[in-house]
This record gives structure tokens, C-alpha cells and sequence, in this order.
């Protein structure tokens, strides 16, 4: 779990700017949980309010790896929808991030990978269809107490 909170902050440390563009080290507060998923389990929409990164470490991806028919996909959802393509779906925005604005971003799972994101983006993880479970773990990184 040391190596886990370790290699978040890093992470977190890395792409975490101050409102002038320079980087900067928060004094983070890591919260986990363990999340051990069998057949049929998966997790409905929803984002982590008071919370700055987000993210999950994969411990077994129960074989989806292998067979990714199994499901199991981590989706996350910019909450600006559809909007930067109801103009044109030909067009995107300039600056950084406009090329995926309203976008849609699917990640197979598998052992050893961590996933951080923002905490605002809105994400959940499809229906898994093996027989093994797997095991990942989820934490929220936030500023003080």
C-alpha cells in the first residue's frame, strides 16, 4: 500500500500546477479502499466531490487482459458532453484539452496500472462477465485535513 500512495502523490505532484503555472507540492491526504469485484460487478457514474486527483491501482484484473470480451472497462466522462460537437462533429476546440472536450475515454484494466484523473471527471466501470474477481485500489488525494 506504501508504494501505491507513493507512486499516486508522485503522480498527483507531477501534474498539479498553482493558479500562476508553477508546480507545486500540496501536503495531500490519501484516502483508499480496497474494491474486490466477482461476476456480474461493476460501478454506475459518478465523480468524487471535495477531492482533487482521483484514481485506481489494479492489483488482478481478473483475466480481462487475456479475454477482453470479460468486460470490466474503466470509462471516464467529461461532464461537458456532447456540446463541443453539437456545431460541427468535424471541429474541435484550440488550447489544451479541446481535442478531447466532451470526449469519452475507455481504459482495459490490468494488473500494475494506475489510472489518476481528475476527481470532477465522471466515470464508472462496466459489467464484468468472467468468474474470477478482481482487485483494485481506489484512492481520492485531497488538500489538508
Amino acid at each position: 500500500m506504501a508504494d501505491i500512495v507513493e507512486m499516486a502523490t508522485a503522480v498527483a505532484n507531477h501534474l498539479t500546477r498553482d493558479r500562476r503555472g508553477q508546480p507545486t507540492q500540496p501536503e495531500w491526504r490519501f484516502i483508499g479502499w480496497a474494491n474486490v469485484n466477482g461476476p456480474g460487478d461493476g460501478n454506475l457514474c459518478h465523480y468524487h466531490p471535495g477531492n482533487f486527483w482521483s484514481g485506481t491501482y489494479y492489483v488482478d484484473d481478473g483475466g480481462i487482459t487475456a479475454d477482453p470480451s470479460l468486460g470490466g472497462t474503466f470509462e471516464m466522462l467529461d461532464p461537458r458532453g456532447a456540446a463541443p460537437a453539437m456545431f460541427d462533429p468535424g471541429l474541435a476546440y484550440a488550447g489544451e484539452g479541446g481535442l478531447g472536450a466532451g470526449a469519452t475515454e475507455w481504459i482495459r484494466p490490468r494488473p500494475g496500472l494506475l489510472v489518476p484523473f481528475l476527481s470532477w471527471l465522471q466515470h464508472q466501470v462496466r459489467a464484468y462477465r468472467g468468474t474470477r474477481e478482481r482487485i483494485s485500489i481506489a484512492f481520492n488525494l485531497r488538500v489538508g485535513a
